[in-house]
């Protein structure tokens, strides 16, 4: 790979060093390597604005590595990309070179599944497979990504990134209901660090609620954070049994939810401290976060689906919803159906009942739907010790009754919201 300019790029190699924005020109169709060295930085994304003669700005999300190049190919000139300069520390364009050629080739294949569409004739294709050990780390990254349907070009990982970078649009507020529902949110954090993100969100619900936060270990200073922020916020310390699950049904067991109408179930969901798995978890936490509560329009949105449709019993995730187009039937019951049968059973609902919980285990949903779980009367106990299991346990099997238990799912999205949903089986 060749290598990359110093800090301050040479003028006349389509970079303007002097501009606080740097600008990267092409002025005539051709294929090109661009080659990138950002600062560094937690998610593995850089943000880029697309400028193209007589078409609206746009703005995408490229996957980037500490030294990353990527293959330009543009049928039209006049093309000019730009990006935050203290967001780089150096940048170069040049035209493809016969030297490049047999490299590319014997990547074909996996450089395309990350190609970047920008318009017109114009494409960006991170070679990822050619920026060493952390470019091949960052490729299994995305190819888990797509796996969830979360593709390096997808609006689900775009808009996710633009809310990531950006922060939420500018949106009316909604009509609010006309009785406003006692709200309770219960926000499981095994890793306190994620305060910060889940705080900010729910100050901008602009909602009433209580909030019930869950821990594994005691933490003083961020108890009196949080009720600083949230006055009468309830801080409950749990062992580390059933994850987000195994607390939540502890709430549920000892009635504290019962003076609410709505429960909008959350945790500080991690895949993992780096690689593959540590950027899945981000943007699945992420994502799921700001579909729920990423705004007051979104949380305005699904309190009125509620309140329009008495039947809809629970409201997740349009994008973790399974099973989906994705995750078919077989990977979405995992290791984990014998249980769940057995729980439906216990619980006196019928094992036909049909597959449909929203991945992750964040939700919002009604106190009713709960209560043949209450009657399980689950102690913390009976969960396993954690063991950084993947799949096969109680909270896994948990996770998907508490989508089946459920009459109606409805499904929601961060700026938008369907009434999609499917009919689960009734239960007398």
């Amino acid at each position: 790979m060749p290598d990359f300019l110093s800090r301050e790029p040479p003028k006349g190699d389509g970079v303007d060093p002097s501009s606080t924005v740097g600008e990267i020109h092409i002025h005539a169709p051709g294929r090109y390597i661009l080659e990138l060295r950002p600062t560094e930085r937690w998610m593995p994304f850089l943000r880029l604005a697309v400028r193209r003669p007589g078409h609206a700005d746009r703005i995408v999300y490229v996957p980037v590595t500490t030294r990353t190049s990527y293959l330009l190919k543009s049928s039209e000139g006049g093309l000019v990309l730009q990006f935050d300069r203290g967001d780089v520390v150096a940048a170069s364009v040049r035209p493809l070179s016969i030297g490049d050629i047999g490299a590319l080739l014997s990547r074909r294949r996996r450089h395309k599944r990350f190609q970047l569409p920008l318009g017109g004739g114009v494409v960006l294709q991170p070679l990822l497979h050619i920026s060493g050990p952390e470019g091949r780390e960052l490729a299994r990254a995305l190819g888990s990504l797509a796996g969830w349907g979360f593709g390096t070009a997808s609006d689900n990982l775009q808009k996710t990134l633009s809310r990531h970078f950006d922060g939420p649009p500018a949106e009316a507020r909604e009509r609010r209901p006309a009785v406003e529902p006692k709200i309770a949110v219960a926000l499981h954090l095994h890793y306190p660090d994620l305060w910060p993100e889940f705080e900010a969100l729910l100050e901008a619900t602009d909602r009433q609620f209580q909030l019930f936060l869950t821990l594994t270990r005691p933490d003083a200073d961020l108890a009196q954070r949080v009720q600083a922020r949230f006055p009468g916020a309830e801080i409950a310390v749990y062992e580390n049994r059933g994850r987000d699950v195994g607390p939540f049904i502890q709430l549920l067991r000892e009635g504290k939810f019962d003076p609410f109408d709505l429960i909008c179930k959350l945790h500080g969901k991690k895949s993992g401290a780096s690689g593959p798995r540590m950027v899945l978890g981000e943007i699945w936490r992420q994502a799921t976060a700001f579909d729920l509560i990423g705004s007051r329009g979104v949380v305005d949105r699904i309190i009125a689906n509620f309140e329009l449709s008495p039947d809809t019993q629970m409201i997740g995730s349009r994008r973790f919803r399974l099973p989906n187009e994705w995750k078919g039937e077989t990977a979405a019951w995992g290791e984990n159906r014998a249980m769940v049968l057995n729980l439906l059973e216990t619980m006196g609902m019928p094992s036909s009942s049909r597959l449909d919980f929203f991945a992750g285990t964040m939700f919002w949903v009604r106190r009713g739907a709960l209560e043949p779980l209450r009657r399980l009367d689950l102690p913390l106990a009976v969960f396993p010790e954690e063991a950084s299991q993947q799949d096969g346990t109680l909270q896994h099997a948990l996770e998907r009754v508490l989508g089946m238990i459920c009459t109606k799912i409805g499904v929601a999205s961060d700026g938008d919201m369907t009434t999609e949903s499917r009919e689960a089986d009734s239960i007398a």
